[in-house]
């Protein structure tokens, strides 16, 4: 009588995935998958440094500003605000008895009123300004910094706001929080800090300063 034997198993080894660990550790993987930088996309990054985040994602739309501000630290291909033109210094020299800074942006377009603010400063050039008189201390310490520093930069409340697309928060809506009772509502905080380069430090007793960089 024959003995039964049993019938040989099949092996359970796997074959080799095609993504690997070797290979997902390639940035010809991580480009596949739509994580890492294309060249064509760092090119762009590259030749369009005088535009902003917020203007750049339009030229990359699969990319949020966060990662574009970190690929632009990283590459060291930052934000450069492109120098201002003869043509351009001559056109705030004239505007500048009658108009402000945000009126000019209809004269120049192409620059934001915190950019012709900077300018006229460093050109030695007073703007007109229809709101000539001392800042409104809120009594939020950020929020009043911030308000603090822009007018030292020559721009408005309106104007920050406006800059910044934060719907009137440096204008009165922090001092309205302050009244109910509420603190700084810290994602407009962020777009400020982000504005002036600058840098929120926490301190050891859990304070929130503002780190300039400048001073």
């Amino acid at each position: 009588m024959r003995k039964e034997t049993n019938p040989p198993r099949s092996s359970s080894a796997r074959p080799a995935s095609g993504s690997s660990t070797a290979e997902r550790s390639g940035s010809d993987f991580w480009v596949r998958c739509g994580k890492a930088y294309t060249n064509a996309e760092l090119t762009i990054i590259k030749r369009n440094r005088h535009l902003t985040t917020h203007e750049l994602q339009k030229l990359l739309p699969g990319r949020s500003r966060q990662s574009i501000a970190k690929k632009r630290g990283t590459t060291g291909f930052t934000y450069r605000r492109p120098p201002f033109t003869q043509g351009e210094d001559e056109e705030i020299r004239r505007a500048a008895p009658t108009k402000g800074a945000t009126a000019i942006t209809h004269i120049l377009p192409h620059r934001t009123p915190w950019e012709i603010n900077k300018r006229a400063q460093e050109l030695g050039i007073k703007l007109f300004n229809y709101h000539d008189k001392p800042l409104t201390i809120v009594g939020e310490p950020l929020a009043d910094a911030i308000r603090q520093r822009a007018r030292e930069d020559g721009l408005s409340m309106r104007g920050l706001d406006a800059e910044l697309n934060t719907g009137g928060y440096f204008t009165n809506c922090a001092a309205l929080r302050v009244r109910r009772g509420y603190g700084p509502y810290m994602p407009n905080i962020r777009k400020a800090i982000e504005f002036f380069d600058a840098e929120l430090v926490t301190g050891p007793d859990g304070t929130i300063t503002i780190d300039w960089k400048d001073e």
